[in-house]
């Protein structure tokens, strides 16, 4: 039985980005929480406060409030 080579690298896993919605807030909000793993422990509950704040906001505005680029045309 061939011992595995310790001197061979793993192939790289591509992790997909998080997806572009074509709202700014909410594209930088979902990018933070996919940064989230590397980010001190210490620091995940405001974060994940922050993305949650931002996320209740965009979701309550009315269709009225949103920005033009999220309009159809």
């Amino acid at each position: 039985m061939a011992e595995p080579n310790d001197d061979q690298l793993d192939e790289p896993v591509l992790v997909p980005g998080p997806p572009d919605t074509a709202h700014p807030a909410v594209d930088e909000t979902l990018l933070g929480l996919a940064e989230l793993a590397s980010a001190p422990l210490a620091e995940h509950h405001d974060r994940l406060a922050k993305a949650h704040e931002v996320l209740q906001e965009t979701l309550d505005r009315s269709d009225d409030d949103r920005s033009d680029a999220a309009q159809p045309d």
